[in-house]
């Protein structure tokens, strides 16, 4: 991610580029379609900071480092297994997509607390002095 931050004129004009797939102050992310064309036009040899300028990108505005990301970025996805896809496909920590629907959220708590529920029925089997970390002994 590049440290420089668009200004509220240079967003406006990034989402109003229709190879724009979201824009934020510190994030751009493109359309797949934009990023095959860009990976076609870079294999013929031309320039990333070229190729932005011509549809519709102010280099100036995108900035050295963000324009190289962008190149690296596309080539990652284009070998990747996932290959080129318009948004974000990292997994958060619970292992699921980043964004989720209210319905996959909901159904996803659920099986939490059915899980959890299950984890308490199970541990009541136990007396006190045989769960782990207990202080009690058996022949209190």
């Amino acid at each position: 991610m590049s440290k420089k931050v668009f200004t509220n004129e240079e967003v406006e004009i990034l989402r109003n580029n229709p190879y724009t797939y979201a824009v934020m102050p510190h994030i751009l992310s493109f359309t797949k379609e934009f990023q095959e064309l860009f990976w076609k036009e870079c294999h013929a040899g031309k320039i990333p900071r070229q190729i932005l300028e011509k549809h519709g990108y102010p280099a100036d505005a995108l900035g050295k480092e963000r324009i190289w990301g962008i190149a690296h970025t596309i080539k990652s996805q284009y070998y990747s297994e996932e290959g080129l896809h318009e948004g974000s496909l990292k997994k958060s920590s619970s292992g699921g997509s980043d964004c989720k629907t209210t319905e996959e959220t909901v159904r996803q708590l659920q099986n939490e607390v059915q899980y959890l529920r299950q984890e308490i029925e199970f541990l009541k089997k136990f007396p006190r002095s045989e769960l782990p970390g207990s202080r009690r002994t058996a022949y209190e």
